[in-house]
């Protein structure tokens, strides 16, 4: 956007003028003596010639704004109903910014239920000349977004989100891949949650009577049905997910642990913490001492053996016994 203050003010002049449905296709004369008008100073033609050629430049450098001449009228006009720039005073950063999130919006333009977003994208790229298309070069070459490998299981999101709105249940097939058996389920959602690039639906199991987490991905033949349970009003995403590591919920009651952490890693640790519970409640020259108060799943344990020989589990018992065990019949594998 222009930084100087006087052409910002010439600018919107120019806006509200051509916006005047009563005084249509004013000319360059008339742009000139309004602006020297409410600035008190002369402003030339050739200056709103200027003004008007800044104005049809993309953004942030400009408005993109879609000024035509009109031969007829022998005046000028907005090439586009209802335009106007009265809504675009957004500064360089708050430029980067919108083209940003547009970017991050746009990884889900295929999802049914995010059609909205991709329309509305695609209206604020057409309004504001972002650029924005997927492959937008100046971002592409600085940042990489994550992207989806398998968007398996999206087309359940628009369907589970109205049925969360309605209060219905949901009755699907479920493929479990542990137990390798695809058995029908009853659910009453409360929760769609996206993680590392997958979507789960978290809700009341009716078959297992109690909380449950479900991958899209691996659910088939959905439909919903009238929810004749009472929803449970006490359940708070941010509760349920409080003690525990990722996605997965095992319902059982949040435990103490203790571990050691040796360097380097103990710095990385203190920089990036394991869970928000984690405390440090030891400091020696090559390693740190830490406690967290979290469910004992399994994306907790895969965590600790990611951190291999760096990390120690001191307690509780039943954790340490279970990652030896664990890397005992790991190292089977490779005898």
């Amino acid at each position: 956007m222009p930084k100087n203050k006087s052409a910002i003010i010439r600018h919107r002049i120019i806006d509200q003028m051509i916006n005047n449905t009563r005084n249509p296709f004013p000319t360059l004369e008339q742009f000139a003596e309004r602006c020297s008008t409410i600035l008190g100073v002369d402003v030339s033609t050739s200056t709103i010639e200027k003004d008007l050629r800044a104005m049809r430049e993309p953004a942030p450098r400009g408005y993109s704004a879609p000024i035509v001449y009109s031969k007829t009228e022998k005046g000028y006009a907005y090439d586009e109903v209802g335009y106007t720039i009265s809504d675009l005073s957004l500064n360089e950063e708050e430029w980067q910014a919108l083209q940003f999130a547009s970017q991050l919006l746009y990884q889900y333009k295929n999802v049914p239920i995010f059609d909205s977003f991709k329309n509305a994208i695609e209206r604020i790229n057409a309004r504001f000349g972002l650029g924005i298309d997927g492959a937008y070069d100046l971002i592409e070459e600085v940042v990489s977004f994550e992207k989806s490998i398998d968007n398996q299981g999206m087309e359940w999101i628009g369907l589970i989100y109205e049925a969360i709105k309605e209060n219905n249940g949901l009755h699907f097939e479920y493929q479990n891949i542990y137990k390798k058996e695809k058995k029908e389920y009853q659910l009453i959602p409360y929760l769609l949650k996206e993680h590392r690039n997958r979507w789960y639906v978290i809700g009341w199991s009716v078959d297992k009577e109690k909380m449950a987490t479900f991958a899209l991905d691996r659910i088939s033949k959905v439909d919903t049905f009238e929810n004749k349970l009472v929803r449970k009003k006490a359940f708070n995403p941010n509760e349920f997910f409080s003690h525990s590591i990722g996605i997965m919920q095992n319902n059982s009651k949040p435990e103490t642990v203790l571990l050691t952490i040796k360097k380097p890693i103990a710095d990385l640790i203190q920089l990036e913490p394991l869970h928000h519970t984690q405390k440090t409640v030891g400091v020696q020259d090559n390693q740190i001492d830490i406690s967290l108060n979290v469910q004992l799943n399994e994306e907790f344990i895969f965590k600790i053996l990611g951190l291999g020989t760096y990390c120690i589990v001191q307690k509780p018992k039943s954790l340490k016994n279970k990652i030896s065990s664990t890397i005992n019949e790991m190292g089977a594998n490779y005898l």
